[in-house]
């Protein structure tokens, strides 16, 4: 069974990897911020020596304490401790409505609850990123808003960064 990745859908390729079965059984972790955009350095669409991003919301996954990111330059499995510390800017240096927040839901429940209709993809002109090949996860809904929006507490636990490397890094 092959990787499923398309550019630009870290939601849906995230989706995919939760249904491989060498990555069963992990966490969903939805970062946004509560602001539009939040920092991350090391990703591969970033500018600059450290690769900077502005991302209105990424999605990765946490399995057996390695996060698994599509867009990271560190590596594609990461310990969580170090991608947190290399990937995200120290909280102190950045305006409150740009520190990014982490949704944090089993992949399980992720798979069942998650519907993208990729309507946050298209403009009047047409797509702005090119689709993935595979089906699309629902024909007419979409709950995308609920989990990147920090504040909706509909799915999964919100935490800080802190709160996300004490919790699964048991420090």
């Amino acid at each position: 069974m092959t990787i499923k990745y398309q550019p630009f859908y870290c939601e849906e390729n995230i989706w995919q990897l939760c249904q491989h079965p060498k990555f069963l059984g992990g966490q969903v972790i939805f970062i946004a911020a509560v602001g539009d955009y939040f920092p991350m350095f090391f990703q591969k669409t970033g500018q600059g020596k450290d690769q900077l991003i502005f991302w209105d919301y990424h999605v990765v996954l946490l399995q057996a304490g390695d996060i698994h990111d599509f867009n990271s330059t560190l590596s594609f499995s990461t310990p969580l401790n170090h991608f947190l510390a290399y990937s995200f800017a120290d909280e102190s240096l950045l305006e409150a409505q740009m520190i990014p927040k982490f949704r944090v839901i089993s992949a399980e429940d992720y798979v069942a609850s998650f519907l993208s209709d990729r309507r946050h993809m298209k403009t009047q002109s047409g797509w702005s990123a090119p689709p993935p090949s595979w089906p699309v996860i629902s024909e007419s809904s979409s709950n995308l808003e609920q989990f990147s929006d920090m504040e909706d507490l509909t799915f999964g636990e919100v935490m800080s960064l802190s709160e996300l490397l004490l919790k699964y890094t048991h420090r």
